[in-house]
């Protein structure tokens, strides 16, 4: 815009307009910005406010600009970068130009009074801009921008232009305002196209060099939804945009046609660049697909150094070869459906009864993400931890924003059975199925947690196996899902609509272990939850004595909740007929077997958690009973119970407290070794832990126990033959065979009880393997 000169501007001919800043009382003020990631690009938007607050100095006003109007702005865009969105007072502003005099902000039409309350503008740009202008020429600071405010007098319509420099005014934890910011539909829902893959062809050699085409196809969805941002169900596309490595693409065909393509970096934020395919200028409709889709082929060369196992597609979307995450964009750009072109994705089913959406998209493009979070190990367990999160908040930047509704692990089928399942909350107990596999045939099995979280929020779970420096290979299936690649693990999250594929091995655990070691020490144990105990040997109702039984592959624990002699001076923990709560520490790993697969007794008033062990609530005046589980692996005491709980804590013992409306009591119980203690299962299915597929072992008897059983029932039949003999011989010669037998003969000894299913141990001659032999009678 010309300024004022004499020459030009004599007789106030209309050629010249007022440029004096100070004679002007508009004024453009910066607050903030911020970037969004939509249609796998980055966009930046500047936030301003637009004010006629400037103090404007009427000795200078000339063109009498003190009261002009605001018609158009200009503002000095950096030429590098491309405007793709402009709000003003919260809509979408149409009348915008990007030219070589930056950008134009047109028919804006305001009065002074109409900007004495700040109104907000925000432009939005392409890719990760830390600045929206080049340093003004006024005054050369990083980070201002010089505008022009075009506007008129009742004299004249162009009278003023005033040049001046935004003010910055960062604003901390700012929340842009609604419908400022630009913002595309991103979920495939929402689109009538999405790219599927059919296939890689063999190398071609043509004049000595070789090449390899990759097959896709875009066809029509069939089906689409609005999803609130704007409906695309009747978009064009524009444009198709492919994350792609380096490979040397020579050419793009559509239809069997070629067509134009570039290839170009675009920086995302907060990560490192990447190569992306661009097929420009396709501008079709959805009924120009037609019924079988249109082919689309990109054919690479393969160079002399080409890694041979380097695929076209950028292994940040998807490990598996072809497996290429895209974006579609419509002409207006407020569409841009993103996916991944796979080919024929065959997933395991979700159990039944659990969500099972059918649509996968990438990882990065949802708002649910499972990370490896830590490994911890025992002697005798390996407990691996995961970390599920959700960003499903107001302010989700995704292109699919959804709650976690379940997610599931792949399991190496020959430890299924084995696997023990751990929650953050207790509420969540057995809210997980176990789905076996087959060996035989490869299948993997699947872990099924049939919860996830919602809205903003994480959620820890864990799974155990019983022996100690594992890792995730002795876990999880190989092969299990499309792109695991030689990933160890691979695991499903589930929305109601969509799910993504993550897959991990032990390089990725969040938590690192210390130089030298696979696994981290963990958590510490938690204080007690008595803060004042008194001696657990003064209540009146005490866990007093505790047995255990190690077998090979399995171990049976029985603590004796017994109440004091009725001689015994002992303090009550409650009044008569109150509730008492006696809690045992177990160990984290102890308690998600219990948990799991539900080998209690009793399973009524108990609750079991990671942190604090079983709690098991009676009355004050209780008969004698007893707590006692089954867990799998060769077990001791100090594998199933809290070590180290608190200083005076005595080596292999369990805590014990007992807290009711008298106080809380504190001790400690050592564990005697029992051969004779065997668990016997219950007749009816437990309603906790593994699901019904899953066969678990749950009766653990020694083989010894079976033999001596057979050789109980010989004796008896011998017997009753010898019986029988003695009625037809003389008295001398049958006496011996009507001797009772002696007190510890055969017969006495090999005597079974008979078990209800309610029995919690039977008695048998000799010990098991880890336990002692009874004592005599």
């Amino acid at each position: 815009m010309p300024t004022e000169q004499p020459t030009l501007c004599a007789n106030n001919n209309g050629n010249c307009c007022q440029a004096d800043s100070y004679a002007s009382p508009y004024g453009l003020t910066y607050v903030n910005s911020t970037q969004q990631l939509f249609g796998g690009r980055t966009y930046t938007t500047f936030f301003y406010q637009f004010h006629s607050n400037h103090f404007c100095n009427t000795d200078l006003d000339d063109a009498k600009c003190c009261t002009a109007s605001a018609d158009n702005i200009w503002v000095d865009v950096d030429p590098t970068l491309k405007v793709k969105y402009v709000s003003f007072n919260g809509q979408r502003l149409a009348n915008t130009e990007q030219g070589e005099f930056g950008l134009k902000l047109g028919s804006v039409n305001l009065r002074v009074d109409d900007a004495k309350t700040s109104i907000p503008v925000a432009v939005t740009v392409e890719g990760a801009a830390d600045a929206l202008c080049p340093p003004p020429g006024l005054a050369p600071i990083p980070g201002l921008c010089e505008l022009v405010v075009q506007g008129a007098t009742s004299a004249n319509p162009n009278a003023c232009c005033p040049t001046t420099i935004t003010v910055s005014n960062l604003q901390s934890n700012f929340v842009p305002p609604a419908g400022s910011a630009f913002q595309c539909a991103a979920s495939l829902e929402n689109s009538p196209f999405k790219l599927e893959f059919d296939g890689v062809s063999a190398p071609q050699t043509v004049a000595g060099q070789q090449y390899v085409s990759y097959n896709f196809r875009l066809i029509a969805t069939g089906s689409c939804r609005a999803d609130g941002v704007h409906d695309c169900c009747h978009a064009q596309l524009s444009y198709l945009d492919m994350k792609v490595t380096d490979l040397g693409i020579t050419a793009v065909q559509l239809d069997g046609k070629s067509v134009g393509f570039s290839t170009s970096s675009w920086n995302e934020p907060n990560t490192a660049s990447y190569r992306s395919l661009v097929v420009d200028n396709l501008n079709l409709v959805a009924d120009d697909l037609g019924a079988a889709g249109l082919p689309l082929t990109v054919t690479v060369r393969l160079s002399a150094d080409s890694n041979p196992g380097k695929d076209l597609c950028d292994s940040s979307s998807d490990l598996a070869q072809g497996g290429c995450a895209y974006y579609l964009h419509s002409e207006d750009g407020f569409c841009c459906p993103s996916g991944l072109a796979l080919q024929s994705i065959v997933v395991p089913p979700a159990p039944p009864g659990t969500c099972a959406p059918d649509t996968n998209v990438p990882a990065s493009d949802a708002s649910m993400s499972l990370a490896y979070y830590e490994k911890t190990c025992g002697s005798s367990s390996t407990t691996f931890n995961f970390l599920l999160a959700n960003h499903n908040d107001a302010a989700c930047k995704y292109g699919y924003c959804a709650d976690v509704c379940s997610w599931s692990l792949y399991l190496d089928p020959s430890v299924a059975s084995q696997v023990s399942v751990g929650h953050e909350l207790a509420v969540n107990n057995g809210k997980q199925i176990i789905t076996p596999g087959n060996v035989a045939t490869g299948t993997p099995a699947a872990l099924t947690f049939t919860y996830g979280p919602t809205g903003a929020s994480t959620t820890n779970f864990y799974v155990t196996l019983p022996a100690g420096a594992k890792s995730l290979t002795s876990l999880c299936a190989r092969n299990a899902l499309p792109g695991q690649g030689n990933k160890a693990c691979a695991a499903l999250v589930r929305s109601k609509n969509v799910y993504v594929m993550v897959f991990f091995d032990e390089t990725d655990v969040f938590i690192k272990p210390a130089d030298g070691s696979s696994c981290t020490a963990g958590s510490p144990p938690p204080a007690p939850a008595c803060s004042n105990p008194k001696p657990l040997a003064d209540s009146c109702l005490a866990v007093r004595s505790a047995r255990f039984n190690t077998m090979s592959t399995s171990a049976v624990f029985d603590f004796a909740l017994v109440p004091a002699d009725a001689s015994a001076t002992c303090v009550p923990p409650s009044p008569p007929g109150r509730n008492v709560d006696v809690q045992i520490q177990l160990s984290a790993a102890a308690v998600d077997q219990i948990s799991t697969r539900g080998q209690v007794r009793p399973k009524t008033n108990l609750a079991l958690d990671r942190t604090s062990g079983a709690t098991w609530t009676v009355t004050s005046t209780t008969a004698a009973t007893s707590l006692s589980f089954e867990v799998q692996g060769p077990l001791g005491l100090s594998d199933v119970c809290r070590q180290g709980v608190s200083p005076d804590q005595p080596a292999n013992s369990c805590v014990v407290e007992v807290t009711g409306d008298n106080g809380c009591f504190r001790g400690y119980v050592a564990a005697a070794a029992d051969g004779r203690l065997v668990w016997i299962s219950e007749a009816e299915p437990s309603s906790r832990g593994v699901n019904a597929a899953v066969v678990v072992p749950a009766v653990v008897v020694p083989a010894v126990v079976l033999l001596l059983a057979l050789l109980a029932l010989a004796a008896w039949y011998r017997r009753r033959r010898s019986q029988k003999y003695a009625a037809s011989v003389s008295s001398g010669s049958a006496g011996d065979l009507n001797r009772p037998l002696a007190a510890g003969s055969l017969r006495d000894d090999l005597s079974v009880p008979s078990a209800s299913p309610s029995d919690v141990q039977i008695r048998v001659p000799g010990a098991s393997q880890g336990g002692a032999a009874p004592g005599g009678r």
